[in-house]
């Protein structure tokens, strides 16, 4: 999985390959702690019961399968910077 970032100052954007546990840890934890709850209200994510995480994460496992390259999520932050997850 690849990891790209971009800060609103640059224009030029970072690309990191990170083994896929870390991206699914990442990518769990947005969907899970608490300090993420007001990013994801502003993507219409509520907070999901523990099954509903193991669902997503278990869509996004099918999707690294089939499917290489498709963006799975970007994060922008207040201060415009973005974090993207690509398989």
């Amino acid at each position: 999985m690849k990891m790209k970032s971009k800060s609103i100052k640059s224009k030029k954007a970072n690309e990191n390959n990170i083994p896929n546990m870390i991206a699914f840890g990442f990518i769990r934890a947005f969907l899970t702690e608490k300090n993420y709850s007001d990013l994801r209200e502003e993507y219409f994510i509520g907070d999901l019961s523990k099954a509903q995480v193991n669902q997503v994460m278990s869509d996004i496992k099918w999707l690294f399968k089939n499917y290489k390259g498709l963006n799975v999520m970007t994060i922008e932050d207040v201060d415009g910077n973005l974090s993207k997850f690509i398989l």
